[in-house]
């Protein structure tokens, strides 16, 4: 073993230039041969889950950490080809909506016939033939031919030390073209079984009613996904995404989809989960301003408690061979309660004078739903791509928030030493309304090219009611009310977009150029503080897609878009927010909408002759007039924040990776390495602050079958981080080495080592952790299994997270689920029918 692992090392850059040495053939189905199997099929990368080893009674997201090419984070987005993945499939068909976790936690890996990796276009351009580039990362699970015909399952219920339980069970019925799954579970070891994709890629896809959303609505709707969000950077959300502390999770629902003979398709689910966490914290943020520097600390503890009902459906249907009609309609409702208690301080850069320091308790009781639609109309006309369609979007959004919040904030670094103090209770009504109309028309110019011409409307409408009382100490209750933070806000956006496009398909080139003129009619109107601030923006959109395919296994793409970003009602309404007293935030009515322009080069090679896969991604992004904080302290470190257009925003990333194989029994190495630039625009006192960031990180990972019955997997990353506003960069490591044998008398065992260390960070935050996790499974009979867990043996396990923002550094650490000990017994449903073959 140890020899063949010495080969492997060898050999590592000599099977890397061999890669790019062999020609591939010209085929049309590419096939790497052997135990690791992978297929190339024009736009689809195929696996053969048969040769990836995973535990007994494993689940589809641990088969997908065995795959090259994908990957998953610590936040458990899947990772594959470069891009997050955001939708997952089952036989073509969604389930349970476009949450992908809902399918990876829960579907059974011993299911799966083949993962299938692509990129899904939009029904409009899957419609009009005319690939504009916005395509969604989607992984398409194929099932077992069997059990496309047949009942297939399991019943789980397992108890542990510490009061810790989990149990469930998943149910699916398929017959043929006809799915019906239920799904029901619970537990509370953290492990939630869904994320928070479906609401990054609504907020993606209709941001007129997300972008224009209050504070304490992202916040709540975020945690009806068990999530905690503190930024409004989309990519620092989904790294975010984690749940901290102790989570106590019920989550279940239905799924049913079906593809009747008059070729209508049905697709339709229901979702329900129950989000109850607590947690511990202590956390370091140290300022690095232009002018000043000092030290923000705070611990305290919070509680959530939220339910949150989904529904998902669409129908499909043809009216007759050239019409038919889509209707795809979402339904998300939540009721969120959250309470918080914590301590703080400030303190001078060197550490030797208190700023100020205080406590805060706050409580909410959150209402909100959100409800939209897709309807979309399609002609075709006799002319081969020849089409008219229409798509209506109506959307609805509703909140209605109570919160209270008692502070106190001593004050020292000033003359005379003072105490602030808060005693509120403040009632937030929200709604808003938003409608976009796309209408679409295509038409032939020759053989090779098409011409499509677009006109995008939206309207949105939003209305925020606030109202604000402080505590009477007389009648002991909530009366007296405080104008300063009454207002009756509301804002209104009008968008005009004709474009028009050039689509070209030769037989390995395509492309397509478009570009449109956008109009944005801007209004926010106060009825409080009497004001109307009215503005019109045109832009100009520039976006370009081409693809070069070599041969079914090479291929290159390029894509550069260019969209506008309008500011959310929370950053327009000038009211300040003073949930907390040392960082007071206030809106600016007067800022302009941002022009994001974006660009991703890929390559994607699988060699057929050597066994291999390589992938080369490279993203930038820049964004004129940027929204970004102004920032004002004082002596005390008290911080008053507002929201002005910066430009320097820019965003790069380039990552590699390559898979080889080292043996025919399915072994292989996958090696890559991802680096990272950013730069964020602020200001503070007046002077303008660039904050850089800098980071590289390799990776490796090996998956290694010494004998049948054995299988051995590793894997080492490690990340260097620099910012512009620290004095020396930070390292994070993280490695993990697992081993799964098969034992006579039908046992399987598992030992899996997962460690960190961090280095860099502040006091008391550098650490190193070891993390043993060991399992043992006996099936009995071919329906029973009993498993035997442990989790967190060495008693290492911690939560440590940094974040680095405009002007701040922070390290925290929070509430870890610590060692325990399951047993669980396991019932497997497997019901199918045998086919009838006659000879």
């Amino acid at each position: 073993m140890i020899q063949k692992a010495v080969i492997f090392l060898c050999c590592l850059l000599a099977a890397a230039s061999d890669s790019y040495a062999q020609a591939p053939k010209q085929l049309k189905e590419v096939v790497i041969k052997g135990k690791a199997d992978i297929r190339a099929k024009g736009d689809t990368l195929e696996y053969d889950a048969a040769h990836y080893k995973t535990k007994e009674n494993a689940v589809v997201e641990e088969l997908l950490r065995k795959l090259p090419g994908v990957r998953i984070d610590r936040a458990g987005n899947i990772i594959a080809q470069g891009e997050t993945v955001l939708k997952v499939l089952v036989d073509g068909k969604e389930f349970f909506g476009n949450d992908p976790a809902i399918a990876t936690r829960n579907l059974p890996a011993n299911m799966v016939d083949k993962i299938q990796v692509l990129d899904k276009k939009s029904d409009q351009a899957a419609f009009t033939g005319i690939d504009d580039g916005k395509s969604t990362k989607t992984i398409n699970i194929v099932t077992k031919k069997e059990m496309k015909k047949g009942h297939f399952g399991n019943v789980s219920a397992g108890a542990g030390n510490r009061e810790r339980y989990e149990a469930g069970m998943n149910v699916n019925s398929f017959a043929g073209d006809k799915q019906l799954s239920f799904l029901f579970k619970a537990n509370n070891v953290n492990k939630s079984g869904f994320s928070a994709a479906e609401l990054l890629r609504l907020a993606g896809n209709n941001p007129e009613i997300f972008d224009q959303l209050p504070p304490y609505a992202m916040a709540e709707i975020f945690k009806m996904k068990g999530v905690q969000a503190t930024s409004d950077d989309p990519e620092e959300l989904a790294q975010l995404s984690n749940p901290t502390g102790l989570n106590n999770t019920q989550y279940g629902g239905v799924n049913f989809n079906n593809d009747f003979a008059n070729n209508t398709a049905l697709r339709s689910s229901y979702f329900y989960n129950r989000f109850a966490s607590r947690n511990n914290y202590s956390s370091h943020r140290l300022y690095q301003l232009p002018d000043t520097s000092y030290h923000y600390y705070q611990q305290g503890n919070d509680a959530d408690v939220s339910n949150n009902h989904r529904v998902n459906a669409s129908i499909d249907i043809p009216v007759n061979a050239r019409n038919s009609i889509k209707i795809s309609p979402i339904f998300n409702s939540i009721h969120s309660i959250h309470t918080d208690q914590r301590s703080f301080r400030s303190m001078n850069e060197t550490q030797t004078q208190l700023l100020n320091d205080g406590t805060q308790y706050r409580h909410s009781n959150t209402n909100s739903w959100q409800a939209t639609a897709d309807i979309l109309l399609r002609h075709k006309f006799r002319q081969e791509r020849h089409t008219l369609s229409l798509t209506v979007t109506p959307a609805w959004l509703n909140n209605n928030g109570l919160t209270q919040n008692t502070s106190f904030n001593n004050i020292y670094n000033i003359k005379i030493p003072q105490t602030d103090s808060i005693h509120q209770q403040l009632h937030i009504q929200g709604r808003g309304f938003s409608v976009t109309n796309q209408l679409v028309y295509t038409i032939p110019l020759s053989r090779i090219y098409t011409l499509q011409l677009s006109e995008d409307f939206n309207y949105s409408s939003t209305q925020q009611l606030q109202s604000a009382l402080n505590f009477d100490p007389v009648l002991q209750q909530y009366a007296q009310p405080d104008e300063r933070y009454h207002d009756n806000f509301s804002g209104t956006n009008i968008r005009s977009a004709p474009g028009i496009a050039l689509s070209a398909k030769y037989k390995r080139f395509s492309y397509t150029a478009a570009t449109s003129l956008q109009t944005n009619r801007q209004q926010s109107d106060s009825r409080v503080y009497h004001y109307r601030v009215s503005n019109i923006y045109h832009t100009l959109l520039p976006n370009i897609y081409a693809r070069y395919q070599f041969s079914p296994a090479r291929k290159i793409s390029f894509n550069y878009q260019t969209n506008v970003l309008l500011p959310g009602l929370s950053q327009l309404q000038s009211l300040p927010d003073i949930s907390d007293p040392v960082y007071i935030r206030q809106g600016n009515p007067y800022l302009k909408p941002a022009i994001r322009r974006s660009v991703q080069a890929s390559y994607l090679f699988t060699n057929a002759s050597s066994g291999s896969y390589t992938n080369i991604t490279a993203n930038g992004s820049m964004v004129s007039r940027q929204f970004t904080d102004y920032a004002v302290t004082d002596s005390s470190g008290k911080q008053r924040i507002s929201t002005i257009n910066a430009n320097g925003y820019a965003n790069t990333n380039i990552s590699f990776q390559h898979f080889f194989k080292t043996d025919e029994e399915g072994s292989g190495i996958t090696y890559g390495i991802l680096a990272s630039y950013n730069a964020y625009p602020s200001l503070f006192n007046g002077i303008q602050s660039n904050n850089k960031q800098y980071s590289i990180a390799p990776d490796i990972s090996f998956n290694y079958y010494p004998a049948s019955f054995l299988n051995i997997s590793a894997h080492i990353n490690t990340a260097w981080n620099h910012s512009s506003l620290l004095q020396k960069p930070y390292w994070l490591f993280n490695y993990d080495l697992s081993a799964i044998a098969t034992l006579p008398w039908n046992m399987q065992a598992e030992s899996e080592w997962t460690g960190y260390t961090t280095s860099g960070l502040s006091n008391n935050y550098n650490s190193t952790a070891l993390l043993w996790n060991v399992s043992l499974n006996k099936n009995i009979g071919k329906k029973y299994a009993v498993k035997i867990a442990a989790t967190d043996l060495l008693r290492q396990n911690k939560n440590i997270m940094r974040m680095v923002r405009g002007g701040y550094t922070e390290d925290q650490q929070n509430t870890i689920l610590g060692q325990y000990f399951m047993a669980s017994l396991i019932y497997q449903i497997r019901s199918f029918k045998k086919s009838n073959s006659s000879h």
